[in-house]
């Protein structure tokens, strides 16, 4: 039972990193518009892109009751990845090999910890 727990965990965990990702993204669209004013600070793309870190948030806290912290919060690594993925196609953010290769570092450490979750 624990091994289904652990899998619903990282599912979860996933799904925060896209959820806080996407809010990262957001977040860097709405600077783009804040200017001298306070209320420009409460433009749409910051305000929802707030929203889905807290978003996030919520959906870390129900994965850690579904395994072991050391195993879980590894997977927030891939929030990196698909940063890299919406600043280089959405942001048009020059992405250089030495990235491609961190990147591939960080989806090799998460394959590890993933499948020592599985095998442990």
């Amino acid at each position: 039972m624990k091994l289904k727990n652990t899998f619903f965990g990282i599912l979860l965990v996933v799904i925060c990193t896209f959820l806080t990702s996407f809010g990262q993204y957001f977040i860097k669209l709405g600077t783009r518009s804040i200017s001298g004013t306070i209320a420009s600070v409460f433009n749409l793309s910051l305000v929802g892109g707030f929203a889905l870190y807290g978003l996030g948030a919520i959906v870390l806290l129900v994965a850690l009751k579904f395994g072991d912290l050391s195993v879980l919060y590894p997977f927030i690594a891939l929030s990196f990845v698909w940063v890299f993925f919406l600043s280089s196609f959405f942001l048009q953010e020059i992405i250089v090999f030495v990235n491609w290769l961190g990147l591939g570092f960080i989806l090799l450490g998460v394959s590890f910890i993933g499948w020592g979750a599985n095998h442990g």
